[in-house]
């Protein structure tokens, strides 16, 4: 991909825009509708709360989820250690986390519908899509961060001498793909706020 850059154009205004490899718009396209699918399931799946559905407040899960995955992109509300009232995480989780599932959707959907089937290598955001894009990428690295942790402890808890190989190579095309998801992301934050000077020691 080429590097981020900063347009200010007098009809459009500030316009951040880059240009993918048909590649890299695959697979990040294909990746924004994988979390979404993921995410769709899980909100999918939360149980009925008639009362909340009554009197129109969100209602989803009470536990967290079972995936370490999906766990990662919806962490619990309170940090380890922190004080809480009994059943205080399951309540904040009920009514926040369909909410937050909604915003993380519509970041990705973002994605979806510049690289998706009918997308095009040139990106060209608006500032207010900046912040979108930036969140879609967040939760896209979260998810093959855990998928690259679960199969490490796969090749770890038993390597396959008829597949190793594979596996190997499978981990290797993540790890380069988690590190070129990381350049865009930084590339994108550098193009927002310039780069940052560090004095020479």
């Amino acid at each position: 991909m080429k590097p981020w850059v900063k347009k200010k154009g007098l009809m459009r205004g500030v316009r951040y825009i880059t240009e993918l490899e048909p590649m890299e718009r695959e697979m990040l396209g294909n990746s924004a509708a994988t979390v979404g699918e993921l995410l769709i399931g899980r909100a999918r799946s939360a149980p009925k709360d008639d009362l909340a559905e009554m009197t129109g407040l969100p209602s989803g899960h009470t536990d967290a989820p079972a995936d370490p995955v999906l766990a990662a992109m919806l962490p619990s509300f309170f940090r380890d250690g922190d004080e809480e009232v009994d059943g205080e995480a399951g309540v904040s989780r009920q009514f926040n986390e369909t909410d937050i599932i909604k915003g993380k959707l519509m970041n990705l959907r973002l994605v979806s519908e510049m690289l998706g089937p009918d997308g095009s290598v040139h990106v060209s955001l608006t500032a207010e899509q900046t912040n979108s894009w930036l969140g879609a990428l967040t939760d896209i690295r979260a998810y093959h961060h855990g998928r690259l942790e679960q199969e490490r402890s796969d090749q770890a808890d038993g390597p396959d001498s008829t597949n190793g190989s594979g596996r190997a190579g499978e981990i290797a095309a993540t790890e380069n793909y988690l590190e070129w998801l990381g350049y865009h992301q930084d590339s994108l934050l550098t193009a927002m706020v310039g780069p940052t000077d560090v004095p020479d020691e």
